[in-house]
């Protein structure tokens, strides 16, 4: 058996902003999940793959539960690691168990500032509004494709003289600071 790696700070970020994770914290309460989900009449095995084996049946199973928040949430509460719980793989969860019992980091944050920011997030088990991150960090001034020509050695477009006689990435850095 091999050994889970913890996730990383974007994987965190990530799952703190996940709406299966938000909708698992506004369903823990729900102790009767387990009589209303969509999985009993389904094979238990659809639940627990084979390692390296698809877990996708069971994942859109999960994604037609009327309980899949709850479900999610006990998962999270006893720790489990194994399966498919609340629509999400083990994979998911053990980042989504970080944002369950951890506050944000500053680490995570900057991993967040030029996504689409979702009205809250999860910190510490609670729903909270998110904090936003990366103050510090410059806009890029480029178009990806801009940036993709510079960093596949093509900068000899840079030596081309644009308005104002000055070379175009030198005028956009000129605009940045």
């Amino acid at each position: 058996m091999t050994r889970a790696r913890v996730p990383r700070p974007h994987e965190i970020a990530a799952a703190r902003r996940d709406p299966r994770l938000a909708r698992a914290v506004r369903e823990r309460h729900d102790n009767a999940w387990r009589t209303r989900g969509a999985c009993q009449a389904t094979d238990p095995e659809t639940f627990f793959p084979a390692p390296l084996e698809a877990a996708d049946a069971a994942v859109q199973l999960c994604g037609r539960c009327p309980v899949s928040g709850a479900c999610l949430a006990w998962a999270l509460s006893v720790g489990d690691c194994h399966g498919v719980w609340g629509g999400t793989t083990a994979r998911e969860r053990r980042a989504m168990l970080v944002a369950w019992r951890t506050e944000e980091s500053a680490e995570e944050l900057q991993y967040v500032a030029f996504g689409p920011q979702p009205e809250l997030v999860v910190s510490a088990g609670q729903l909270e509004p998110p904090r936003r991150g990366g103050a510090n960090r410059r806009v890029p001034t480029q178009s990806r494709a801009e940036l993709a020509l510079v960093t596949l050695g093509e900068a000899e477009r840079d030596r081309d003289v644009r308005p104002h006689g000055v070379p175009l990435l030198a005028r956009e850095h000129a605009h940045a600071a």
